[in-house]
């Protein structure tokens, strides 16, 4: 909410030069965020900050040969795509075959190459060698440019990949704003 407030008023600035109380609501109405930063739950024990709406799917696959269902959350906003995916592996055992799986099959479907790879770190996440925060480099299926920014953590029996990704003609300032929704995710204690 904050986050918006400042967009706003930078925004009101930049067009009127002026700071008054008129003219700060005068401009409200012309000047709407590209990105309207709102809490959405990923599922009863996630939350993230999603710039957009998302739209809720959800569909079974095979990630290093383990049936998982998978619940994806995704919009586009400011020129980018934002996701939330989880995946119900159910096998404890299975669980670090299917995340590294899921970071590579980005990868695969981006027909592209990690250019960045750190440990992922998320208060509350389950702590797994696998855990990634990754930066794609690829094509989208059309054969665009497009580079994606990713979190792939486990907690509990569940693999998540959190995503934003960009084609050119992105903002130049999306990284900031990538950074911004990776580190949104939470989970209680």
């Amino acid at each position: 909410m904050l986050h918006t407030i400042f967009s706003l008023m930078r925004c009101t600035l930049r067009q009127s030069g002026l700071i008054s109380l008129l003219g700060l609501f005068w401009m409200l109405g012309a000047c709407s965020p590209t990105l309207n930063w709102r809490d959405v739950e990923i599922d009863p024990q996630t939350r993230a900050q999603f710039p957009c709406r998302p739209e809720h799917a959800e569909r079974p696959l095979v990630l290093a040969g383990v049936p998982v269902r998978a619940e994806m959350r995704a919009c586009e906003a400011g020129g980018l795509s934002w996701s939330a995916t989880v995946l119900d592996v159910g096998d404890p055992t299975r669980l670090t075959a299917v995340l590294r799986e899921s970071r590579l099959s980005l990868a695969t479907r981006l027909q592209g190459r990690e250019e960045s790879v750190l440990p992922a770190q998320i208060n509350g996440m389950t702590p797994n060698e696998e855990a990634r925060r990754v930066v794609i480099v690829g094509k989208t299926g059309e054969g665009r440019p497009a580079r994606a920014e990713a979190v792939f953590v486990v907690r509990g029996l569940q693999v998540f990949q959190f995503v934003v990704m960009a084609q050119r003609g992105a903002p130049v300032q999306w990284a900031e704003s990538a950074d911004e929704f990776l580190r949104s995710v939470r989970w209680p204690g």
